[in-house]
């Protein structure tokens, strides 16, 4: 599969069961950091070929979420979570990335690969957030398998934008070196060179 590298380990001088269990937490970890955003439709079976992926609402906007203090804390740590949900459709999600709309494209061809379905049971929980003025945040995180620990103490960034948290870009384009190399032709333009 051309996303499957790990350049910091070598598969082949490892005894054929520890191999494995690398290769496999590799593939899951991929799968729920790097395509995340990309398993899950907003139906179940629902086909996403010629239909507009950019949803509208009437309902108006939201009230801006507190830059500062708990509350704010509370909001990045619940956007944060929601953000890497499988269950969370791909439109809301892309709203919780910074310029999501960018990435449309790339998750939406990433939504058919054979490991979006490793997502769906992926999830994020947060250990700290460490708010930085003027709007952004550290977040250190664990994704999740089947409710077990698949990769501990991940950090990243969320910024403050439009009066909302948000994943930021750089994150998500950090996640994306990893799984698929640094070079890779798979990297989406939106995360530059």
């Amino acid at each position: 599969m051309r996303f499957l590298k790990w350049p910091a380990v070598r598969l082949a001088s490892m005894a054929p069961p520890a191999r494995a269990r690398v290769a496999a937490a590799h593939v899951v970890l991929c799968a729920a950091l790097c395509l995340g955003l990309a398993a899950c439709s907003g139906a179940a079976g629902q086909a996403s070929a010629g239909h507009s992926h950019t949803t509208r609402s009437s309902a108006p906007p939201s009230p801006a979420q507190p830059s500062a203090g708990p509350a704010a804390t509370a909001a990045v740590k619940a956007m944060w979570q929601t953000f890497f949900n499988g269950a969370v459709p791909i439109p809301r999600r892309l709203g919780l990335l910074q310029n999501g709309q960018r990435f449309a494209s790339f998750v939406h061809s990433e939504e058919k690969t054979s490991l979006g379905t490793l997502v769906l049971s992926a999830s994020a929980t947060v250990s700290s957030v460490t708010l930085h003025p003027p709007g952004q945040a550290s977040v250190i995180y664990t994704i999740l398998l089947g409710g077990k620990p698949l990769a501990k103490n991940l950090s990243g960034t969320a910024v403050y934008t439009g009066g909302r948290w948000q994943v930021a870009d750089t994150t998500f384009c950090s996640l994306l070196r990893v799984a698929y190399g640094k070079s890779s032709h798979a990297i989406p333009a939106a995360c530059g060179s």
